[in-house]
């Protein structure tokens, strides 16, 4: 059975096109998950950092919650979202599917990101969801 990946790109107008990051990713979930059959999909914006409208973001947000993807690779969580609302919007639609986040880039690891901010949230304000 193929494992669902999809991979999101979010690339500002300077770092034109997600090509580069297609094989990092590839290794990135290798190291995570060895090798396997894949159905790869791919999902990119081309924003600056202030534009908010992510077409992509949205149509990845939707295939998570359709249960179409396993497994998300990025380049790191400050690429995944356009502010914390919407990093914790994507994260909480990934954790609620099962679906881990894989960063090409380990040090800005979106899972790990996104677990620290949930045990503040919890410990300082005694609640389980973070929005």
């Amino acid at each position: 059975m193929k494992m669902q990946v999809a991979y999101y790109y979010r690339t500002t107008h300077r770092d034109h096109g997600y090509e580069k990051y297609v094989e990092p990713g590839r290794k990135a979930f290798r190291r995570r998950y060895g090798k396997r059959t894949l159905e790869e999909h791919f999902f990119w914006d081309e924003a600056s950092g202030v534009d908010a409208n992510r077409k992509a973001f949205r149509q990845l947000i939707e295939e998570i919650q359709a249960g179409h993807v396993r497994v998300v690779v990025t380049r790191d969580a400050t690429m995944i979202a356009r502010d914390w609302q919407q990093f914790f919007e994507f994260m909480e639609a990934c954790d609620k599917a099962g679906v881990p986040v894989i960063c090409i880039n380990e040090d800005g690891d979106a899972g790990k990101q996104y677990e620290c901010v949930k045990r503040f949230v919890k410990e300082y304000f005694g609640r389980e969801k973070v929005l």
